[in-house]
């Protein structure tokens, strides 16, 4: 696995998984269309959902643990959106390539608490995979 020499900056390392947090491998499945519902979001204009398939769990932060199911693929939230950064904003601080469907990615995988005992999830930031 060579992971792109492309730069990110933010609060992901991607080495060390914080409280929450795990860091995966993952391949984009699908990428849902802008949700135009959202009009004070870059989410109106741009895709920020995506369908992941999670390859491995590299290392998990504290009560992340356990908390991704391999076997499920993931609806993943991405907050700065699937986009390239520089065309989403210019003042984004996160400098991002943008993902398509078949992409393979290295990131840390937020995980928060949802309703009905569910989990919801999010990207920061994340680097690309080349094979």
């Amino acid at each position: 696995m060579k992971v792109s020499t492309v730069q990110q900056a933010g609060k992901d390392d991607l080495t060390v998984a914080s409280p929450g947090t795990c860091i995966v491998t993952a391949t984009v499945l699908d990428i849902y269309p802008p949700d135009s519902s959202l009009k004070d979001s870059w989410c109106f204009k741009y895709s920020c959902m995506a369908l992941l398939q999670i390859n491995t769990i590299k290392n998990c932060g504290a009560g992340a643990a356990g908390m991704i199911n391999l076997a499920e693929n993931t609806e993943v939230y991405f907050t700065f959106t699937l986009a390239p950064t520089d065309s989403v904003d210019a003042t984004i601080p996160v400098h991002l390539p943008g993902l398509k469907t078949g992409d393979k990615i290295l990131t840390s995988l937020h995980i928060h608490p949802a309703m009905n005992d569910r989990m919801s999830y999010s990207v920061y930031s994340y680097k690309l995979i080349v094979d």
